[in-house]
Parts: C-alpha cells; structure tokens; sequence
C-alpha cells in the first residue's frame, strides 16, 4: 500500500539527488532536512520523514 506524502526531489548529502516522497507533519514546507524511511511497496520511490536541522539524509525541495 501506498504511504500519501508530497512528491519532491531531495538532495542527498552524498551530492546525489533522488525523487521520493515525504510523509508526517511539516511535509509541505520546502528546504527541510529529511531522513529515509523505507522504500516503498513498488520500490520507485523512496519514503522520507522531515528530521532535525542536525540530523537527517538531505534537504526537501
């Protein structure tokens, strides 16, 4: 089953960027830093949360 979430591009820490979606509170603000969750159930798309300003796998846009 598909987790709703907003659909965006993230920038990864490592310098790469990915598409996935993010789910939980304060999903719909831009320039937040998210942490990876799971892939979800097709495996396009990887699932994120919005995590602390010190934490976290990227930033949201």
């Amino acid at each position: 089953m598909m987790r709703r979430g907003r659909k965006t591009l993230v920038a990864l820490d490592s310098g790469d960027w990915c598409f996935g979606r993010i789910v939980g509170r304060r999903r719909c603000e831009s320039g937040v830093r998210v942490q990876l969750l799971e892939h979800d159930a097709r495996g396009k798309h990887l699932i994120f949360t919005v995590a602390d300003s010190n934490t976290g796998d990227g930033f949201a846009l």
